[in-house]
This record gives structure tokens, C-alpha cells and sequence, in this order.
């Protein structure tokens, strides 16, 4: 679980600092929000996308790191 929330911290890290490079428009917070709170589910365009920012090739890869043996360095072999 420690893991989980330091890989998630990390995740939060990347998508600040991206969104501070971007600014980004009131409905995509709004959506952000509502994904956060469990609301509404994040596409899986926006799973790549934010894999991405964490530095995987896609949602896959990502969810592979956290639930598995896999890491970040096998995708770019």
C-alpha cells in the first residue's frame, strides 16, 4: 500500500507540474474533480495520457508497475 501511495504522489507530481506548463480550461478541472471524487470515469484516452506523464507507454504498462513485477524501464526497450 506504501508503494501505492508513493507511486500515486509521484503521479500527482507529474500532472502539477504539466499543468502548470499548460494551463487548462474550467471543464477539464471539472472533470478532474469529478474523476477524483469518484464521479465519473476517466476515458481510456486520459488513463494513457496521464501514464504518459508518469513516464509509461500507456494505462497497461502503468497499471502493470503498480499491481505487478513489471517497472517503468521495460517500456523502453
Amino acid at each position: 500500500m506504501e508503494n501505492l501511495q508513493r507511486e500515486l504522489a509521484k503521479l500527482c507530481e507529474a500532472i502539477e507540474r504539466e499543468v502548470i506548463k499548460r494551463p487548462m480550461k474550467a471543464l477539464a478541472l471539472k472533470r478532474l474533480a469529478d474523476c477524483l471524487r469518484g464521479k465519473e470515469k476517466p476515458s481510456r484516452e486520459t488513463l494513457d495520457r496521464l501514464s504518459l506523464l508518469a513516464g509509461f507507454q500507456d494505462w497497461k504498462s502503468l497499471r502493470d508497475a503498480l499491481h505487478g513485477d513489471a517497472d517503468g524501464a521495460t517500456n523502453f526497450k
